[in-house]
């Protein structure tokens, strides 16, 4: 809305340009009345309940938004959880398989070491 009010402001002024001062002053006359009269006609549209109703409907769908949101949210948190908790499994059964390894190879070296 603001961008046609400026585009036609700024014709409105390459008009006047080249106008006398008289046509200058009805034509700037002209422009508060209709700018006034598009002041009113916002003001009257945003009064609707077309419009109104459109609010609501946005709110609402926000509202399920943020809950699906949510929930998913709350699933992803759950699987990053569990995905954490077998990962911290793992890398602990992997640690003991290691270790054990690990002595037995030192076992089997001091073994070989005394023959």
């Amino acid at each position: 809305m603001r961008t046609l009010s400026v585009i036609a402001a700024l014709g409105v002024c390459l008009a006047l340009a080249g106008c006398s001062k008289s046509t200058q002053d009805k034509t700037g006359e002209d422009l508060k009345a209709v700018g006034s009269e598009v002041g009113a006609a916002a003001k009257s549209v945003a009064a609707t309940p077309a419009v109104k109703d459109l609010g609501s409907d946005i709110k609402q769908g926000t509202q399920e938004a943020a809950a699906k949101t949510k929930v998913a949210a709350d699933e992803a948190g759950e699987k990053l959880k569990v995905g954490a908790k077998k990962a911290g499994e793992d890398l602990k059964s992997s640690a003991k398989d290691a270790g054990a390894k690990t002595d037995a190879a030192l076992n089997k070296a001091n073994a070989d070491a005394k023959k």
